[in-house]
C-alpha cells in the first residue's frame, strides 16, 4: 500500500512541472539578431533563436549560427528543473577591402594631387597611405568615403621621391588592400611639338596618326580642350616617350578652335596645338612654312603649329601673323594672307643673332593642291653664281703707248 502511494504522488509531481521543463533542466537561447541556428556541444538542434531547449544537467557549450555574422560559442551549466539562459549579441563579418581602381594613376612631385579610389568593403574611416621600402609613409589628408566603393583624398607629393610606391587602404579593424602609383619627376614635364592631321570634320571619329612631343608615358591621355565648352576626350591606341596615335570622337561636338592638351597623370594637362572642328562644306586654305636654316618653331597668330618646313592644314582664310623661332638666330615675322582653297607659300632665311637684317618672300597663292599629311620640305635654297677675279682694262696698253710717242717727239725738236 505504501509503495502504491509513492508511485502516485510522483506521477502527480511529474504532471504539476511547467510545460517545457524537462525533468533534468533546459537553457532559454535568444539572439540579436534573431533567428541563428542552435547548436548543443556540437550537434545541431534543428532550433533557432529565440527557443528554450532540453539539456541534462551538468556542462554544455551553446553555439549559435547565422550566415554575415560570426559564429557565438557560450559555456553553460545546466541545473535540474532550473532553466538556464544564453543571450547572444552576434557581430557583423566584415570582409577585407578590395581596389579595383584608382585615378590617376600617377602625379608629379611638385603639388597636392587629389585621387579616387574605387573597390568594395570601404570601412567609414579607413587610412590611405603611400609607402615605399625605405621612404616614409605619405599620408593622404582630406578622405573622404562614399558608401563603402569610393574613397576621395590627396597626397602631398612636393619633394617626394620619383618612384612606383603602393596605396595601402586599412579599416580599422586591420584588413586592408593595395595597388599601385607612380610618382614622376616634375622636370619630365611633356612638350608637344605637332599633330597630324590638325582638323576634323563635325560628326565624325578623327584619327590621330601622330601627336609628337617628349616625355610620354604609357599612363598619357589626351584630351580637346576650348574654353567655355566641354573638354572632348580622346582615345590613345599606342605611345612611345615621344609619340601618341589615336581617336577623337567629335559626333554632336561643336565647330571651331581648340587645343591638344596631353597628362601622364589625368590630372596635370599641357596644352598648346591647335584642331579645329570645321563644319560639312567648310573649305580653308593651307599654308606651307619653309625656312632656311630648317627646326625652326612656327608659330600662328602666337600659337605653336610645329616646325620648319612644314604644312598646315584647313588654315581659316584671311590675314595671319607668322613668327620663326630658332636659337642662335633672330625672330623672323611676317604677315600672310591665307584663301579658301588654296596653298600659301612661305621661304623665310633666317640671319645670324649677330645681324639685324631678316628677309621673307610671300609667294602668290596657287590653285587648289590635295594634300595629306605634314611633309618635310625637299626645298633647296639657290646658291648665287660665283664672281670672277677682275681683270686689268684693255685701255691701259693704249694709254703707254701715246705716252711714249709723246716723249719721241720732243726729243726729236731737240736735235
Amino acid at each position: 500500500m505504501k509503495r502504491m502511494f509513492l508511485l502516485l504522488f510522483l506521477f502527480s509531481m511529474i504532471l504539476l512541472l511547467p510545460a517545457g521543463v524537462s525533468a533534468d533542466g533546459n537553457i532559454s537561447v535568444t539572439s540579436t539578431p534573431g533567428g541563428a541556428t542552435i547548436y548543443l556541444d556540437g550537434a545541431g538542434t534543428g532550433i533557432t533563436t529565440s527557443a528554450v531547449i532540453d539539456a541534462a544537467s551538468g556542462s554544455h557549450t551553446i553555439l549559435l549560427r547565422l550566415s554575415g555574422y560570426q559564429d557565438y560559442s557560450q559555456a553553460v551549466t545546466v541545473i535540474d528543473n532550473q532553466t538556464s539562459v544564453v543571450s547572444a549579441s552576434l557581430t557583423a563579418v566584415v570582409s577585407a577591402p578590395t581596389i579595383s581602381g584608382i585615378s590617376p594613376t600617377s602625379g608629379y612631385n611638385s603639388s597636392i594631387i587629389t585621387i579616387t579610389i574605387t573597390g568594395t568593403g570601404f570601412s567609414a574611416s579607413p587610412s590611405v597611405v603611400l609607402a615605399q621600402s625605405g621612404q616614409t609613409n605619405i599620408t593622404a589628408t582630406s578622405v573622404s568615403v562614399t558608401g563603402t566603393t569610393s574613397i576621395s583624398c590627396q597626397f602631398p607629393l612636393t619633394g617626394k621621391p620619383a618612384g612606383v610606391w603602393t596605396v595601402i587602404v586599412t579599416n580599422p579593424d586591420g584588413q586592408s588592400a593595395t595597388s599601385g602609383f607612380t610618382i614622376n619627376n616634375a622636370g619630365s614635364t611633356i612638350t608637344l611639338s605637332s599633330v597630324t592631321p590638325n582638323s576634323g570634320l563635325v560628326n565624325t571619329t578623327i584619327s590621330i596618326t601622330s601627336l609628337s612631343g617628349t616625355n610620354f608615358l604609357n599612363t598619357a591621355t589626351m584630351k580637346l580642350s576650348r574654353t567655355g565648352y566641354n573638354d572632348i576626350p580622346g582615345t590613345i591606341t599606342s605611345y612611345s616617350a615621344t609619340q601618341l596615335t589615336g581617336t577623337f570622337n567629335l559626333n554632336s561636338q561643336t565647330p571651331g578652335t581648340y587645343q591638344i592638351c596631353v597628362s601622364n597623370d589625368a590630372a596635370t594637362y599641357v596644352c598648346g596645338l591647335s584642331f579645329v572642328i570645321n563644319t560639312p562644306g567648310t573649305v580653308n586654305g593651307t599654308l606651307y612654312v619653309q625656312s632656311s636654316p630648317s627646326g625652326a618653331s612656327v608659330y600662328v597668330d602666337s600659337v605653336n603649329l610645329g616646325k620648319t618646313a612644314t604644312t598646315l592644314y584647313n588654315v581659316t582664310p584671311g590675314s595671319h601673323t607668322i613668327n620663326l623661332l630658332l636659337s642662335g638666330y633672330s625672330t623672323w615675322s611676317d604677315t600672310v594672307t591665307v584663301t579658301s582653297g588654296n596653298t600659301t607659300y612661305e621661304y623665310a632665311t633666317l640671319k645670324a643673332v649677330a645681324t639685324d637684317v631678316t628677309s621673307a618672300t610671300t609667294v602668290p597663292t596657287t590653285t587648289p593642291k590635295t594634300v595629306g599629311t605634314t611633309k618635310q620640305s625637299t626645298y633647296t635654297p639657290i646658291t648665287p653664281w660665283p664672281t670672277k677675279t677682275p681683270t686689268k682694262s684693255p685701255e691701259e696698253p693704249f694709254v703707254v703707248i701715246v705716252a711714249v710717242g709723246v716723249g719721241i717727239l720732243i726729243l726729236r725738236k731737240n736735235y
